[in-house]
C-alpha cells in the first residue's frame, strides 16, 4: 500500500477508536455522576461488551500489520509520525493480551468503583477489600505479558509519566522527605498564628454553587464546551475539545473545598480545551503525560487560586453570598486557605503538606508491587504510614484507605504524578512571573493572560512534545524539584513568621 493509502487508514482506525473511546468515557461519566446505583451491575455487564469490541478493533491483525508498515514509511509528516509512534506504544501491551483478561480487568475495574463508593459510605473496608486485591492480582498478571525491562511498578510510573524511574522519584521524594517533613514540623508548631475556623462553619450547597458561578465567569469558563456536575470524588473528563466535563463535590462545612476543587479540575479542562486543533482526531490531541495534566491543574490551584491577587476581583462577591465573611479582611481570607496543619484527606490537605499524602500512596504502592507488603494488612499499613509521616491517624476508612478513586480504578503508578506535576507547576510559575506580571493581571480581572500564556507556551502542543521537551523549553532548564520545594518554604516561612535561615 501506498504512505497516503496507509495514513488514510490509519485516519479512520483512529475515528473508530475515537467513537468507541467516547461511548466509553460518556458511560464511565453518567455512571459516576447520575446513573441510579441499582443498575450497575446491568450496566457494567453491557459495557464490559463494548468493551471486548473496543479490544478486538484495537488487536485486529490487519489493522496492526498496516499500522506497522505505515511505521516503515520515511516519507511521514512530523504529525502523523509522532501520533503513530504513540499510538503503537499504546498497543505495545494490549495487542499481546488474552482478549478475555482484558475484559475482565475492566469489568472488575467497574464493578471496584461500586464497591468502593459503597464501602466509603458505609466505613466498611471489608466490603472493598477482597475486590481491590482482586485488582491487584489482575495487574500483576496484565504485566506479566509484558516483556519492556523494569521491575512491575517501574513500569506501571513510566506508563503515566514516561521517563520517570524508580530512582528518580525516590530521589525527588527523598528531598521532599530530607527538606519538607522537619519544616513542616516547625509550621504545625506555630499553628495558632493563623486562625482558618471560619471557613469550617455551614455553607449551603445551593450558595456554595452561586460562589462556583463567580469563580467559573472569572475564568472564562465556556458553558457551551464544559459541563460541570457533582460526583463523590471531583474529575475531568475530555470527550473532544469542545466537550469537557468536570465534577466537584460541595462539603457543606468546608467552604474551600469545592473552591479548589472546581479551580484545580478546571486547570485539567483548560489544558484539554486549548491544544491546537490541528491534532484533532489523533491520539496528540489527549494523550499528555499525567505528570503535565497534573501540573496544569495544580498550577491554577495553588499558584493562581491562592494568590492573593486571583481574589481581589472574587471576595467581595464571595462576601455577598456568605456575608459571614464581611468583617474579615481580604489578607486574612487569603492566610485563611493557605494555612498548614497536617491533615487526613489528600485532596483537601494544604498545599505544603500535600506531598506527603503523594509519598505515602508511592511507598505503599512500590512495596505492593515487589510483593513486601503483607496486602492483608493493608488499611493497617496505610494508617501506619500516615501517623509516621503526618502525625495523626484516620479513625476511619473514608478518612484512610477509602478516600480516593484510584486503586478502585487500578489506577497504580497515577499518585507519583500529584507530586511531580506540583513541581513541575513551580518551575513553570517561575518561568511565568519573568514575563508576565501575574497579579496585575489577576487583580485587573484578565484571567485571559494567564489563559493565553499557558495556552501559547504548554497547551496548544498536546501530547506532540514530551513533558521534558516542553520543560526545557519554556523554563530553559531540566526538571529542577527545587522550584517546587524550596518555594514551599520561602512561602510558608513568611506566612508563619519563620526565617528563612531556619526555614530551609
Amino acid at each position: 500500500m501506498t504512505t497516503q493509502e496507509l495514513k488514510t487508514f490509519f485516519m479512520e482506525y483512529e475515528e473508530k477508536l475515537s467513537a468507541y473511546g467516547t461511548v466509553l468515557a460518556l458511560c464511565s461519566f453518567d455512571a459516576s455522576t447520575i446513573a441510579p446505583s441499582a443498575g450497575a451491575e446491568y450496566r457494567n455487564k453491557m459495557i464490559s461488551i463494548v468493551q471486548g469490541d473496543y479490544f478486538s478493533i484495537m488487536t485486529n491483525q490487519d489493522s496492526l500489520a498496516k499500522l506497522d508498515e505505515l511505521d516503515k514509511k520515511e516519507d511521514l509528516d512530523a504529525i502523523t509520525k509522532e501520533a503513530l509512534r504513540q499510538r503503537l506504544r499504546s498497543l505495545r501491551d494490549i495487542r499481546i493480551l488474552p482478549k478475555e483478561l482484558y475484559i475482565e480487568f475492566q469489568k472488575c475495574c467497574a464493578d471496584a468503583d461500586v464497591l468502593w463508593r459503597k464501602a466509603k459510605r458505609e466505613e466498611n473496608y471489608a466490603l472493598f477489600e477482597g475486590t481491590l486485591l482482586r485488582l491487584i492480582e489482575i495487574q500483576k498478571k496484565l504485566l506479566s505479558y509484558r516483556n519492556d525491562e523494569g521491575s512491575d511498578y517501574q513500569k506501571l510510573l513510566d506508563d503515566y509519566e514516561v521517563g520517570m524511574t524508580i530512582e528518580k522519584y525516590d530521589e525527588f521524594f527523598s528531598l521532599i522527605k530530607e527538606k519538607l517533613i522537619p519544616f513542616i514540623k516547625r509550621v504545625a508548631d506555630r499553628k495558632s498564628v493563623i486562625n482558618d475556623s471560619m471557613l469550617y462553619g455551614h455553607f449551603p450547597a445551593e450558595k456554595q454553587a452561586k460562589l462556583m458561578k463567580v469563580l467559573q465567569d472569572y475564568m472564562n469558563y465556556d458553558p457551551d464546551r464544559v459541563y460541570m456536575g457533582e460526583t463523590e470524588h471531583p474529575f475531568t473528563m475530555k470527550i473532544s475539545n469542545k466537550d469537557t466535563r468536570i465534577t466537584t463535590k460541595y462539603v457543606e462545612n468546608s467552604l474551600a473545598s469545592s473552591i479548589f476543587s472546581i479551580i484545580h479540575e478546571y486547570g485539567h479542562a483548560l489544558y484539554g480545551m486549548q491544544v491546537d486543533s490541528k491534532y484533532d482526531g489523533t491520539i496528540l490531541e489527549d494523550g499528555m503525560s499525567s505528570g503535565m495534566h497534573e501540573s496544569q491543574s495544580r498550577f491554577l490551584e495553588n499558584y493562581i487560586g491562592k494568590r492573593e491577587s486571583y481574589w481581589v476581583c472574587n471576595y467581595p462577591k464571595l462576601q455577598e453570598i456568605f456575608p459571614e465573611f464581611n468583617e474579615v479582611e481580604l489578607t486574612d481570607f487569603v492566610k485563611m486557605i493557605n494555612a498548614s496543619y497536617p491533615s487526613l484527606i489528600r485532596t483537601e490537605a494544604d498545599e505544603l503538606t500535600y506531598p506527603l499524602h503523594i509519598l505515602i500512596r508511592y511507598e505503599l504502592e512500590k512495596e505492593i508491587f515487589d510483593g513486601n507488603l503483607d496486602l492483608s494488612n493493608l488499611e493497617n499499613e496505610w494508617n501506619d504510614r500516615v501517623e509516621k509521616y503526618l502525625g495523626i491517624r484516620p479513625s476511619k476508612p473514608s478518612q484512610g484507605i477509602l478516600q480516593d478513586m484510584h486503586w478502585a480504578s487500578a489506577m497504580f503508578g497515577y499518585f507519583p504524578t500529584y507530586a511531580l506535576g506540583s513541581a513541575y507547576a513551580a518551575q513553570f510559575f517561575n518561568a511565568m512571573q519573568k514575563e508576565v506580571d501575574v497579579d496585575e493581571a489577576l487583580s485587573g480581572n484578565d484571567f485571559a493572560k494567564i489563559q493565553s500564556w499557558l495556552k501559547e507556551k504548554i497547551h496548544h502542543y498536546g501530547s506532540f512534545k514530551r513533558a521534558d521537551e516542553i520543560l526545557m523549553e519554556v523554563t530553559r532548564e531540566k526538571f529542577n524539584p527545587n522550584y517546587y520545594i524550596d518555594g514551599l518554604i520561602e512561602k510558608y516561612s513568611k506566612l508563619y513568621g519563620l526565617e528563612m535561615k531556619e526555614g530551609k
